[in-house]
């Protein structure tokens, strides 16, 4: 479908807003474990760059994973698979062991659905908040975005990207109230980055999140957010 017509240029305009770091689901209050790293002086300005590297290389490939994998749960009769949409979330809880960081993902997830829902009305939206809390299910934020793409008939590909961006964004925008990092070079380090969130990408597209081959290894992050909380200031509520 060429970019030219109405249908394509629309689904383009929806997927530029999801990805927005301005979207109100509170993206901005969340540094999942950097302000912890920041504040006991483990990360700074000059590491930035190889570590966000490795953060995408890491967390990037799994929670794009689990957005492919939310976009593949709507069916092409527009028929929800709450089962595997559950199981889906249920995994990737177990994936994040830190309260604070899983706390946060399932809390942007759920109010992502419930933005979607305040726009327009989306009945399969509906389906997939109200069985995540009968089931009592947290709703990631990664499978809630993979979600929306599937709903919104946005591409897959176009989904994760969008998804990866916005999560680097952030990072770096957690950065920006933390670091000593002005937004020319704060601009530059996403800018740099962008091969490694494409690589991020594709290493996503070869993994399948319903089969035992996800991994994901950042204890110094994990710690990080398990030792957020006893932080004698705090900025960020993870």
């Amino acid at each position: 479908m060429s970019i030219n017509s109405p249908d394509a240029a629309l689904k383009q305009l929806r997927l530029l807003q999801l990805a927005d770091s301005a979207l109100p689901v509170g993206t901005a209050a969340h540094s999942f474990g950097l302000e912890t790293l920041i504040a006991e002086e483990a990360l700074t300005v000059p590491q930035l760059e190889t570590f966000l590297a490795d953060y995408i290389a890491e967390a990037g490939v799994l929670e794009a994973s689990f957005c492919r994998a939310g976009h593949t749960v709507v069916s092409l009769n527009e028929i929800l698979d709450e089962a595997h949409w559950l199981e889906l979330n249920f995994r990737l809880s177990a994936f994040k062991p830190a309260r604070e960081s899983r706390m946060a993902s399932a809390m942007l997830g759920r109010r992502l659905l419930r933005l979607l829902l305040a726009l327009e009305v989306w009945p399969l939206v509906e389906q997939a908040l109200e069985s995540a809390q009968q089931a009592g299910a947290e709703i990631h934020y990664s499978t809630a975005f993979g979600l929306a793409g599937g709903i919104l008939e946005l591409d897959e590909e176009a989904t994760a990207l969008a998804y990866l961006q916005q999560m680097l964004t952030g990072l770096v925008s957690a950065c920006q109230r933390l670091l000593p990092l002005g937004q020319s070079e704060a601009t530059r380090l996403v800018w740099r980055l962008k091969p490694t969130v494409l690589n991020a990408a594709q290493l996503s597209r070869a993994k399948d999140a319903g089969l035992m081959t996800l991994q994901c290894f950042m204890p110094l992050v994990e710690v990080a957010s398990m030792r957020h909380p006893i932080l004698h200031t705090r900025l960020f509520m993870s």
